[in-house]
């Protein structure tokens, strides 16, 4: 059973004209729209959003998961993503910490998904993440193998199961 979802405190995009807040709109359909992380299409250098996630004090039981939400508008393309995070604690600059890196995962949108929910999670063993404290990551989106030809959207949250 998953526990959370725990959204980002704060989203700040690194890449400029890479990476920007804004809306996922379908073409068709009465509830169409999605607020997220945007990234841009046919990407040309890796792009990053900052994030923050402020963890409870007592940690849900499980395995600690990036549970990533991808729309765009498009089928049978992919993008490629790699949370690079630590666990920061009171009293500790973030600009000290040292980004463990997870590794690249692929994220595929199939034959006809095109502005459906991708879903993917990615464990977060790189480092411990320890109650209290603050998760400080770089989500990188890596455009080695990046396909995706539209804008796509991104829905971050951590879960625990």
């Amino acid at each position: 059973m998953a526990t959370g979802p725990i959204f980002p405190t704060s989203a700040f995009p690194v890449t400029s004209g890479k990476v920007f807040p804004g809306f996922h709109v379908a073409a068709t359909g009465t509830s169409k729209h999605d607020e997220g992380l945007r990234v841009m299409p046919s990407l040309d250098g890796d792009a990053i959003w900052r994030l923050r996630f402020h963890l409870p004090t007592v940690l849900p039981s499980g395995t600690l998961k990036l549970r990533l939400i991808g729309l765009c508008s498009v089928n049978s393309l992919v993008a490629k993503v790699n949370p690079k995070w630590a666990s920061v604690a009171m009293g500790e600059a973030p600009t000290d910490a040292t980004l463990q890196a997870e590794g690249t995962t692929t994220v595929t949108w199939g034959v006809s998904d095109s502005n459906k929910y991708i879903e993917t999670k990615i464990t977060l063993d790189a480092d411990t993440a320890v109650a209290g404290e603050v998760i400080a990551m770089d989500l990188t989106f890596e455009t080695s193998s990046w396909t995706l030809s539209q804008i796509s959207t991104w829905i971050p949250a951590l879960i625990w199961e």
